[in-house]
């Protein structure tokens, strides 16, 4: 089947998932029109996600010195109010690449700024060893390779089966884009590292939000459809 109206491909990979219960208070100000919070056993989640951008395309082009990056989004979970559908909102995204982030918040209202982010990673005997880096903080993770599918009604699934981003445009309309990718698997994690001086790139609002969980998940190549008025 082709997907109609794709603006932007390529591949996301590597995805370190680590996730927060955060006072709901703190995110209501975040929500686009006519959507509200979808909490997960009572609770607002959020999570930071740290994963590889590679393969860059927009619109059928391929932006040079644009093909391998890492990248760093902040983002919390929410449902539409007019159709129920589930998707995610992101409250800052960094990527260390300034067109990226120049196209995104001109033409797309999407919260970017442009920050170096450093990848390491090290594949031996069957085991990844992997870690983003924001200036000396990190998150990482050692992990088998071999994955496994999401487990329904799981916080895991909860999280990561996230197929839509809602974003406010500037005369605060509610525009819906779809990403399209095959099912995404989990490694099973080793061992993981979280340095909470990563949470200094957010307003200091966010200080005392609690960390519950890290995934990691393997990722795809993606197409992401142009935003639609919901």
């Amino acid at each position: 089947m082709k997907i109609q109206n794709i603006f932007m491909s390529g591949n996301w990979e590597d995805l370190i998932m680590t996730t927060f219960e955060i006072d709901k208070h703190v995110i209501q100000s975040y929500l686009p029109k006519d959507t509200e919070l979808d909490l997960y056993k009572g609770k607002a989640l959020m999570s930071m996600v740290a994963f590889t951008f590679s393969k860059v395309n927009f619109f059928g082009f391929k932006i040079p010195m644009h093909q391998h990056f890492g990248q760093i989004n902040f983002r919390f979970y929410v449902k539409s109010k007019i159709d129920g559908t589930k998707g995610v909102v992101f409250i800052k995204e960094f990527a260390p690449k300034p067109i990226i982030a120049l196209i995104a918040n001109l033409f797309y209202n999407e919260p970017y700024f442009f920050k170096s982010i450093t990848i390491n990673k090290l594949v031996r005997n069957n085991t990844i060893k992997l870690e983003y880096k924001y200036k000396r903080a990190k998150t990482a993770v050692i992990g088998i390779i071999k994955t496994h599918k999401l487990i329904p009604n799981t916080l895991e699934q909860f999280v990561v089966d996230r197929n839509i981003a809602f974003v406010k445009n500037n005369f605060n309309k509610t525009f819906q884009y779809k990403i399209f990718h095959k099912p995404w698997e989990l490694y099973e994690i080793q061992h993981s590292n979280f340095d909470s001086k990563i949470l200094k790139l957010l307003p200091l609002k966010f200080k005392n939000i609690k960390h519950i969980s890290t995934c990691f998940v393997n990722g795809s190549s993606i197409h992401v459809q142009k935003g639609i008025p919901q």
